[in-house]
């Protein structure tokens, strides 16, 4: 497996789990099998829902984010807060009025301040939540290979809009998590090694913020898949005692369990995600990442792919090719 198919494979595995999750996105486990019995295709969300708004396969801010910051990176693959500033504002104009209902608080009002011309080095002193968690995928690909440059390039990425030190530590355990998916002989054991790791490195970053040791989150989380290797029963573990909301020690957390439950296969690992209940997207598109960057683009489903590009208009082959091609030039 060549490093094209690694880097394609997470940033399929990330949109894929974005689009099948939006349409559940804070709904109870019992809300998702009463609407849809068990998410495993595109579907639409309830009329009802605020992402009722969006087509079958269209992707919310996860994935968009993570593409901007992707933009933002220069011919060597590094990138800096004004930057990615930049490139968050111009992906929030072109979305249109979806951007209400697909964006975070934390993101919400970082936007705000930086189109009031606000430095992107304070924007982000209130954000807590795990919206720089998913956006970590890009410095966690691009630095792979140097591994001393994942740490401050998450930090850049996460400053506009999540300055703090407990959305720094979600951040971080996925670059680091992506980055020894990369490697060349990947196992589960290290990948979560590695996550655990980013997550205490990351805590002594930015603005202080109370939150749970996100790592011994993690340590929870894989633990209770291990007690409970039946899929629902896991599922219902991971929900009462981790949690699923957009608190960076419940979702990013529960991404890291599904992972486990999934043995790493990122199609596995989505749908968990997506009938998980609570951050379902988010949940869903950082274990699809990490999944992906391990297993590669075979592993990933093409015609639900091909889908997800359509109508997004996407074309993930090519966003991939220019990133290998800027590891490459390093």
């Amino acid at each position: 497996m060549n490093l094209q198919d690694r880097v394609y494979g997470c940033l399929a595995g990330l949109a894929l789990g974005d689009s099948l999750g939006g349409p559940t996105e804070f709904l109870t486990r019992a809300q998702i099998k009463a609407e849809f019995g068990w998410i495993d295709h595109l579907v639409q969300a309830p009329a009802w829902h605020p992402h009722h708004a969006l087509l079958p396969g269209q992707v919310t801010d996860d994935t968009g984010q993570v593409l901007a910051v992707a933009h933002a990176l220069d011919t060597h693959g590094q990138t800096t807060a004004e930057d990615v500033a930049a490139q968050l504002l111009g992906w929030a104009g072109q979305v249109g009025e979806t951007l209400a209902v697909i964006i975070g608080p934390s993101t919400r009002r970082a936007l705000a301040r930086l189109a009031n011309g606000e430095s992107p080095r304070l924007t982000g002193q209130g954000g807590t939540t795990n919206g720089a968690a998913y956006r970590a995928v890009i410095p966690g690909l691009v630095n792979f290979a140097c591994p001393e440059q994942i740490l401050p390039q998450v930090v850049e990425v996460c400053l506009p809009t999540h300055g703090t030190t407990v959305a720094i530590s979600g951040a971080a355990a996925i670059a680091f998590a992506i980055a020894r998916a990369l490697s060349e002989a990947p196992t589960l054991v290290g990948i979560l090694e590695a996550a655990e790791n980013g997550a205490r490195v990351g805590r002594e970053q930015g603005t202080w913020s109370w939150g749970t040791p996100l790592e011994k989150r993690i340590e929870l989380a894989v633990r209770l898949v291990a007690e409970n290797p039946q899929p629902e029963s896991a599922l219902s573990a991971l929900a009462d005692y981790v949690g699923t909301d957009m608190l960076v020690a419940e979702s990013v957390a529960c991404a890291f369990g599904v992972m486990a439950l999934a043995n790493g296969d990122p199609m596995k690992a989505i749908q968990y995600g997506a009938n998980l209940g609570g951050d379902t997207d988010t949940i869903a598109a950082l274990a699809g990442a990490v999944c992906g960057a391990w297993r590669g683009i075979d592993s990933i489903d093409r015609d639900m792919l091909s889908k997800v590009e359509g109508i997004n208009h996407m074309d993930l082959s090519a966003e991939a090719a220019r990133l290998v091609n800027m590891i490459n030039s390093r």
